[in-house]
């Protein structure tokens, strides 16, 4: 994607009537800083963090809860089958949620280099992780659709939304495979065979999870009581 050099940078449009006047927050993929600009674009308040910023919220208490880059290539490379089926040569997407205070610095850090895309601080307190794993070899030989080119039958990545206490410990999986269809659930044949769902939103609506899988082209709901 281009960028040309005429295109306007900073606020470009305010409309005061037409407008809720409010914060604005966002962070760069790739980058390692997050902004909370104003309706005028003035920057309020900038975090930063050495391991990456990709995707932030800020939590009720003025804390910031992030995603970061990919993890550094000794945990990345791990020796487990989901290296092989990684993207970028086994790099990792994420290496962590991490939560900064107020002045940035780190109060509470969950490490895994299996993690990707969407999280969610529960009202409890727990955190919702969204980790890849391996899928059973008889199960993902018999996923339909998708295009094969440079994947190894029977090797699949499938999703898992964990989720975790402020300790760290697991006390909830909802492991996404144990509950579709071979049958309804086949990948669209746009997309590879790495992966079988993709899931790229994380949320909770009334304690059910809120889920979108990009490569199913399916936005569901789970009850979280029955899966």
């Amino acid at each position: 994607m281009g960028w040309p050099t005429h295109h306007p940078s900073g606020l470009i449009h305010y409309s005061p009537p037409n407008s809720y006047r409010d914060y604005t927050l966002f962070s760069n993929l790739g980058g390692h800083h997050a902004y909370l600009v104003d309706m005028e674009g003035h920057v309020c308040h900038r975090w930063h963090s050495d391991d990456g910023i990709n995707y932030s919220y800020l939590l009720p208490n003025g804390h910031l809860l992030l995603r970061t880059g990919p993890a550094g290539q000794e945990i990345s490379f791990l020796d487990r089958p989901e290296r092989d089926l990684l993207p970028r040569g086994g790099r990792t997407a994420s290496g962590a949620i991490l939560e900064l205070d107020w002045d940035g610095n780190v109060v509470w850090a969950y490490r895994d280099p299996l993690l990707h895309h969407d999280f969610e601080r529960l009202p409890n307190g727990n955190t919702l992780v969204l980790v890849w794993e391996s899928l059973p070899e008889e199960l993902a030989s018999n996923v339909s659709g998708g295009f094969s080119a440079g994947t190894t039958k029977g090797q699949m990545l499938g999703d898992v939304v964990r989720e975790v206490t402020p300790n760290g410990d697991t006390v909830n999986e909802w492991r996404s495979w144990e509950h579709l269809s071979l049958e309804e659930d086949t990948i669209c044949p746009l997309e590879g065979r790495l992966e079988w769902t993709h899931q790229n939103c994380l949320n909770v609506k009334d304690g059910d999870l809120l889920v979108s899988f990009r490569q199913t082209s399916t936005v569901g709901i789970v009850d979280r009581s029955s899966g």
